[in-house]
């Protein structure tokens, strides 16, 4: 009878574990979809009003404050790509790139040469829950052919809804440096307090102050991490937990199958 009793339990978890089965194969089907339809924006487009979205986070309100380039510098809005970075859900964010070197300083000058260029956007939850919690820059990609006092430049200030200064931080590469080494002086991060929307001031400084001092910025990407969503946290427990009680009810039928009843000796 209890081996009965324990088929029974099972058959009534099918469905339950086919219901959660088809939960898992949606989520990843819609992570796949999500970085499918991850697209390149030009700088200068999400400075005419296009923004970007990756995951559950919304990059709007693109804002140019300056723009100053002296002696054959070169900072190309219309060249920088802006793409969606959706790879890990709990910390989204953009990668800013300029394969063609629309951003820097040319490697053949007489004189100083210098880019600086400034800017502003929003990062917003899209379904408005307070979940930033922090934001992260690093300098992957860069090319020197300079002398030993040019130097790339990525500075960030990171403002609440209020106006209220949250974070900054500051990046930078010197000629010699290589990209992906892992110097501490091409990350930086800042943690705050659970955000729904932050908005964020970005320097970008290029100075090549001798002659023939080339220095390009080719990629950089920051990342807006989050707290899990409450409901995330529930799915996962509920997950495991049902792992963990069909285990248990695989182990209580295994038993019964193959309990041995000894008879009883009538004196």
């Amino acid at each position: 009878m209890k081996a009965r009793s324990s088929h029974r339990g099972a058959s009534c978890a099918r469905p339950f574990f086919a219901s959660l089965l088809v939960w898992l194969i949606a989520s990843g089907l819609a992570l796949v979809a999500a970085s499918a339809t991850s697209r390149a924006v030009s700088l200068l487009d999400l400075f005419a009003g296009a923004t970007v979205t990756a995951d559950d986070k919304l990059f709007d309100g693109w804002t140019l404050i300056n723009l100053q380039t002296t002696n054959g510098g070169r900072a190309d809005p219309g060249g920088i790509d802006v793409t969606p970075l959706v790879d890990d859900p709990l910390d989204p964010g953009i990668r800013f790139s300029s394969p063609s070197g629309a951003l820097g300083t040319p490697f053949g000058h007489t004189g100083p040469s210098s880019v600086s260029l400034v800017f502003s956007f929003n990062v917003q939850t899209t379904n408005q829950l307070p979940l930033i919690k922090d934001n992260s820059l690093l300098l992957s990609d860069f090319v020197f052919d300079s002398g030993p006092q040019a130097f790339i430049q990525v500075t960030e200030e990171i403002f609440d809804v209020t106006g209220a200064r949250i974070g900054q931080k500051l990046t930078i590469a010197h000629p010699g440096d290589s990209p992906g080494s892992g110097d501490p002086d091409h990350f930086d991060q800042a943690v705050f307090s659970p955000q729904q929307l932050v908005h964020v001031v970005k320097r970008i400084e290029i100075q090549g102050p001798g002659d023939n001092d080339g220095a390009f910025l080719a990629e950089f990407e920051q990342r807006f991490s989050q707290v899990p969503e409450p409901c995330s946290l529930a799915l996962l427990a509920l997950g495991v937990g049902a792992l963990a009680g069909y285990g248990r009810m695989r182990s209580s039928k295994a038993t019964s199958q193959f309990h041995i009843i000894h008879p009883q000796v009538v004196k």
